[in-house]
């Protein structure tokens, strides 16, 4: 920060996907907040999410968020930052729309957009890497070198490849799934799915499982059938590389001698990268394509559940980001599209 900003540089930290959305105070270890992307200032659900597969689709919504970060942290603005993260693929035009949300509906002397992908890395103590962040709605894998995901060569690639379709193949391999919501779904998956080491693992017994409203259902083999879809969605009639397969292909879309650097830095990222075995089950598929040694990261439980914005909490109180923030009245000057390329928004 420049010298006349608070030298504490204490920031709001917002993360929203698809699916969750998480807020609190930079500094801390873990969000103060996590909630449903639809929660509404009015306490409900039936929100829509403000950003969906990379874009913001919603500039009222995003409004709405930010306000109820605010209130719910007990912050006033005009004493704070704000760090939003964004999703990697997200245009200019959307990060300018943010800065123009974060300064003409709120008090904010200052506002730094950062990719989830670099903000993951930091997480995990790392500059350099390559991330897999399977979302709800699609998965990206983002080679980042030194903080800056490399935005506009072709590396980074996208894939429908989702939680969202692992909820949909489950139901499909048991009809007595259909009609849950996608809380029980989500609930699931964290308590019964799993990954197998091979596509040809035994299969697994049906087990009973207690939804969140205390009703119960079956769940056998497609708990661990439906994660398949990850390593071999061809099999599933899906016209996608699996995740091996993506990471494979962005790699060599990268110059040669950053290779080696950026396959130390492996980074699963996504609440279906938690699922149990997935981090061996991708070490083994990528023993079977990649010719250099590399090194899956595996975080704890506790930085998985929060990684993007573990990571934004680290970001916002390094001095190395001083020159990153955009301040309100370089935004009035200059205005929103000009400070995205000059500050570098990444």
């Amino acid at each position: 920060m420049s010298s006349d900003e608070d030298e504490e540089a204490v920031a709001l930290v917002l993360d929203v996907g698809s699916y969750y959305m998480s807020y609190g105070v930079s500094g801390e270890d873990t969000p103060g907040f996590t909630k449903l992307a639809t929660s509404t200032l009015e306490g409900t659900l039936d929100g829509k999410a403000p950003i969906h597969k990379g874009k913001l689709v919603d500039k009222e919504r995003m409004d709405d968020v930010i306000k109820m970060a605010v209130e719910d942290v007990g912050i006033r603005p005009e004493d704070k930052y704000l760090l939003m993260s964004n999703p990697t693929t997200m245009s200019n035009e959307d990060k300018a729309a943010l800065l123009d949300i974060t300064f003409e509906g709120h008090s904010f002397p200052g506002c730094l957009t950062i990719s989830q992908a670099s903000l993951g890395l930091y997480c995990s103590g790392n500059s350099s890497g390559i991330c897999l962040d399977i979302g709800y709605h699609q998965t990206t894998v983002v080679p980042v070198y030194e903080g800056y995901p490399l935005i506009g060569c072709p590396s980074i690639l996208t894939s429908p490849i989702s939680g969202v379709q692992i909820d949909e193949l489950m139901k499909k391999l048991n009809p007595t799934l259909k009609g849950l919501s996608d809380d029980d779904m989500t609930s699931i998956k964290k308590g019964l799915c799993q990954v197998s080491e091979t596509a040809m693992s035994s299969q697994i017994e049906t087990r009973e499982f207690e939804l969140p409203d205390k009703s119960k259902i079956s769940v056998g083999d497609e708990a661990r059938f439906a994660t398949e879809l990850l390593f071999s969605p061809h099999h599933f009639g899906v016209k996608s590389p699996g995740c091996q397969e993506l990471i494979y292909n962005s790699l060599h879309k990268v110059d040669p001698d950053g290779h080696k650097e950026l396959i130390s830095s492996v980074l699963p990222m996504g609440g279906t990268t938690r699922v149990p075995g997935f981090s061996k089950r991708l070490e083994l598929e990528l023993l079977g394509v990649l010719n250099h040694e590399f090194k899956v990261l595996n975080q704890s439980e506790s930085d998985k559940e929060h990684m993007k914005w573990i990571g934004g909490s680290i970001v916002a109180e390094l001095s190395t980001f001083q020159e990153m923030w955009v301040f309100r009245s370089e935004y009035e000057e200059e205005g929103p599209e000009r400070m995205v390329k000059k500050k570098l928004l990444f």
